[in-house]
């Protein structure tokens, strides 16, 4: 009779567990050759191929990042995160305004939250700027000068047709930065964040019939152009001396106050063609024309190309400027998404835009992550420039 003593035991159990693992072992080297026990296994591979990128399988890493900090270089090629299931292209704008004040040293205006209708400003003699430096294009009717207001785009709707048949603004921003000399700047500048209007004209009636400060803005902004030198009044209202921008960007997030942004809009924006006599096909709609509800008579045109609906925008002024050169530089970033525009021996193929404008990209986690960027250290940023900045301090901090 053997005795096993304690060793033994342990012994006896290990070599048991190693010859079982050695068994499993076996087996599954035996499974991936395609036998199980003797009889052959059917294996599926998955196929590694390349597919076009949807919103399905979007980096909602990414997404978020966009939303916080639109300039950061990872914010590239970001989409929204909803169930719209069709491969989407992103696009990316990006450009400066050179502000000069107006002769009273002041400058009032309102960054816009898309890239056919980006800017508007009061007449330089009812407080807007005295001279706009930039590559965007003016509104032919509408064009900001010394007495009129007006507003400025990235692109007409017909130009960006031919990159995007239907888009979406991702994320948008901008960074401020003051111009001058140490010893000539001087001056305040103050910037808030309003919701933008649902019922903003169609980009034809803004390039083709006449507004004022009042219209232009209660139309885009809720407010009249002449009045955005009332902010210090809204709350939330961010101000800096334009010292401190000289050592330093403020960077400013145009997070949306709603996902119904999302809402794919068209680059079509042609004038309307009759639906039937005395009615007009609209994106809304088919509408009379003779109940008042079109925009305008003589200038019809899509209304979604240049809507704002559950955008914010971004009003700036400044008071206190040199009557007399560059003040600052708003450098501004536009992240889109949308439908390619193919073209064949100029046949051109387009979805059905009422196919895309149908998803909102309204979804618990697009309001999260809206929730979450819309935090007032996200809205204002200041951004440390090492090669401007004395002896590599900061200029102002914000809550954190």
């Amino acid at each position: 009779m053997v005795t096993l003593t304690h060793t033994n035991i342990v012994q006896e159990k290990r070599k048991k567990k190693q010859k079982k693992n050695k068994k499993k072992k076996n087996q599954r080297k035996n499974q991936q050759k395609g036998y199980n026990d003797g009889i052959p296994n059917i294996i599926t591979v998955k196929a590694n191929t390349r597919k076009p990128r949807n919103n399905m399988n979007a980096d909602v890493r990414q997404f978020q990042l966009a939303l916080r900090n639109p300039f950061d270089a990872r914010a590239i090629g970001a989409r929204v995160v909803d169930s719209y299931m069709t491969p989407t292209v992103t696009y990316h704008i990006r450009g400066t305004v050179s502000v000069t004040p107006n002769s009273s040293g002041e400058c009032q205006m309102a960054m816009l939250p898309s890239p056919v209708n980006t800017l508007v400003a009061p007449s330089s003699g009812n407080g807007g700027p005295g001279t706009l430096t930039t590559s965007l294009g003016d509104f032919t009717q509408n064009t900001q000068g010394s007495t009129v207001a007006g507003g400025k785009y990235c692109f007409s709707p017909q130009s960006l047709a031919d990159k995007l048949t239907e888009y979406r603004v991702v994320s948008w921003g901008i960074r401020l930065l003051a111009k001058d000399t140490a010893y000539n700047t001087k001056g305040k500048i103050f910037i808030a964040m309003v919701p933008t209007t649902d019922n903003a004209p169609s980009w034809a009636v803004l390039n083709n019939v006449t507004g004022t400060a009042a219209s232009l803005g209660e139309y885009l902004i809720g407010m009249s152009l002449a009045d955005i030198n009332k902010i210090p009044n809204l709350p939330g209202v961010r101000c800096f001396s334009m010292q401190e921008l000289l050592r330093g960007e403020v960077m400013v997030v145009g997070t949306p106050t709603h996902s119904s942004y999302y809402a794919f809009k068209g680059t079509t924006d042609n004038n309307l063609t009759p639906w039937n006599t005395g009615q007009y096909l609209m994106d809304e709609g088919v509408f009379n024309s003779s109940t008042g509800v079109m925009v305008n008579a003589t200038a019809q045109g899509r209304r979604d190309p240049a809507s704002l609906r559950g955008g914010r925008a971004i009003i700036i002024w400044a008071s206190g400027l040199p009557t007399s050169g560059n003040a600052f530089d708003i450098e501004f970033i536009y992240h889109m998404e949308g439908t390619p525009n193919l073209a064949s021996s100029n046949n051109y193929l387009q979805l059905v835009p009422s196919s895309m404008r149908s998803v909102t990209g309204s979804s618990a986690l697009i309001e999260k992550c809206i929730g979450i960027a819309s935090a007032a250290s996200t809205l204002f940023q200041f951004v440390k420039d090492p090669l401007n900045a004395a002896a590599g301090t900061r200029a102002v901090k914000f809550l954190t």
